[in-house]
């Protein structure tokens, strides 16, 4: 990542209206884990060209990394406003609402990247996670088997459909599912261990 800092600074020092280097220089200072640069950089980026959306929407995944719900959000926006179809900005616009607890507009967010992109099988497994979080479990579940009917090899949704399953008093079909995790993931631990709560629910203490 510094070595790719140093050229993005070469190329502006060179070209100092550089936006796209401005933006590129961004991702790696977030990478880095130095936020607030990144966020500096995505601004510069902004500064040059106003309707970069790819910079507003790096710029809110690192403000959301910082914790800044709100500010995180209006940048997604902003992205969403240039580009209307930006199925990325909606998606992790969802993921900063559901952090905010607003799941309502968190599973809009998802709903409307879903839309953009019908396959987009991580907006299904997040809109699972929210819809549980609402408490509509047979919803969740519905969302969890679209994400597997595009992304059959998803450890994720499988182990969260599980938890779903298991909160909805159906631990034998909970059960199913973390094994399908596990066959994926074999080292998933969550998995083995919400296993087991739900084999204890069951009575196989063994």
């Amino acid at each position: 990542f510094d070595a790719a800092i140093d050229s993005y600074k070469q190329a502006l020092k060179i070209k100092p209206d550089y936006a796209e280097a401005y933006c590129n220089m961004g991702v790696a200072l977030n990478e880095k884990g130095d936020l607030d640069e990144a966020i500096d950089s995505y601004k510069q980026a902004l500064k040059i060209k106003p309707n970069y959306a790819d910079a507003y929407s790096n710029m809110a995944t690192a403000l959301k990394e910082k914790g800044d719900l709100d500010e995180a959000i209006d940048s997604y926006k902003q992205a969403i406003k240039i580009k209307p179809n930006y199925a990325n900005a909606y998606y992790n616009m969802g993921i900063a609402l559901k952090e905010k607890g607003d799941l309502d507009e968190a599973i809009d967010s998802y709903k409307q990247a879903i839309k953009i992109k019908p396959n987009f099988a991580d907006a299904y497994s997040k809109m699972g996670i929210a819809l549980k979080e609402k408490g509509d479990l047979e919803a969740a579940i519905d969302s969890y088997k679209q994400a597997l009917k595009i992304k059959p090899n998803y450890a994720n949704a499988y182990y969260n459909m599980g938890n779903a399953l298991n909160e909805k008093g159906e631990p034998e079909a909970a059960i199913d599912s973390y094994k399908q995790a596990i066959k994926i993931k074999p080292n998933y631990a969550n998995a083995y261990y919400n296993m087991g709560i739900a084999l204890n629910e069951k009575g196989d203490l063994e």
